[in-house]
């Protein structure tokens, strides 16, 4: 008799792992969603449809783009919250809408950090520090120093309040111990024309739209945000190299999905994913659209999103920011 129930258990055992592993091999068996926060074009839309070209390619399956901008990322970040956790709508997750947003919007509704499954970081890049050539200012020295001997003389211009870039800018101020006022421009377009045109001295921008002017001579790039220097700016130190260790603020790019999605299904996606992020023609692609690419484990992403949310909650209520 208990050679029989033992018998039975290892039947119902075995029938159960093979039905895990033929549903982890027929994922992807339907077109997946990759739900992008922002419009078409940008380092983070162009980095998300190569990833989906190569994870065809590769015979993983059929990846369609959907762009929802609006609501500073919090319109796509929602509807993939909401959407079944089937492992056929993911979130091409960002810094703002997963660990800053949470803070600067009480009301959304939802936490990412407990209601979303992390897959695999993708790519990141830092912010760059820059500076007007009409301004004198050619090191983090020099722009330290000017704002300790004249507090509140010196601007910097970011894409907009609360934005990673913002923060960024907040961060170095704390850690340095000076003032400069933010001017928040609508995107960064109008911020890197009015810092080449003197009207603004100093600016914490994005890497990949500010490369152009930083290469054409226009803007001096001051130092990069990153704990390391990015491929495209090898040339230029980090805040940390300039004199202020420790200083991190990091952009970037990851996969998430809705809560409960299956382990087997994550696994299986993280894995196709990494493959893709391991190729040396997609990093070398990546690095020349102002990102390095970079993978994780789905344990290591959650790790990450909770120090990232730790950090720059503490950012936001030191420095008093809020959106109205």
């Amino acid at each position: 008799m208990l050679k029989s129930v033992i018998r039975s258990l290892i039947a119902i055992g075995v029938g159960a792992l093979l039905t895990t592993l033929a549903a982890a091999q027929d994922y992807p068996d339907k077109p997946v969603k990759l739900v992008l926060p922002f419009p078409p074009g940008g380092s983070a839309d162009a980095v998300t449809r190569e990833l989906a070209e190569k994870l065809q390619a590769r015979g993983n399956g059929i990846f369609i783009i959907e762009n929802r901008p609006g609501a500073a990322g919090n319109l796509a970040t929602g509807h993939v919250v909401r959407s079944p956790n089937d492992g056929y709508t993911i979130l091409v997750g960002v810094t703002g809408a997963l660990v800053i947003n949470p803070e600067l919007y009480p009301n959304l509704g939802y936490r990412p950090e407990t209601d979303l499954t992390p897959i695999s970081m993708l790519a990141q890049a830092p912010v760059v520090i820059v500076a007007s050539r009409e301004s004198g200012i050619t090191s983090i020295k020099d722009l330290v120093q000017r704002a300790k001997a004249k507090p509140g003389e010196l601007s910097y211009a970011t894409n907009g309040v609360g934005t990673s870039h913002h923060l960024a800018g907040e961060l170095f101020k704390q850690r340095t111990g000076i003032f400069m006022l933010n001017i928040p421009y609508n995107g960064t377009p109008g911020a890197l024309q009015d810092i080449a045109g003197g009207r603004v001295q100093v600016g914490f921008l994005d890497l990949t739209a500010a490369l152009p002017m930083i290469n054409a001579g226009r803007i001096v790039a001051l130092a990069t945000t990153g704990s390391a220097r990015p491929s495209a700016l090898a040339n230029v130190p980090t805040v940390a190299e300039a004199g202020y260790a420790g200083y991190d603020a990091m952009t970037w790019i990851s996969l998430v999905a809705p809560k409960g999605m299956k382990r087997e299904h994550v696994a299986k996606l993280n894995g196709m994913v990494n493959a893709v992020l391991a190729e040396e023609s997609f990093k070398k692609s990546t690095a020349a659209k102002g990102m390095d690419a970079a993978g994780s484990t789905p344990e290591a992403m959650q790790r990450f999103l909770v120090g990232e949310a730790g950090k720059w909650r503490d950012v936001i209520r030191r420095a008093g920011i809020s959106i109205n």
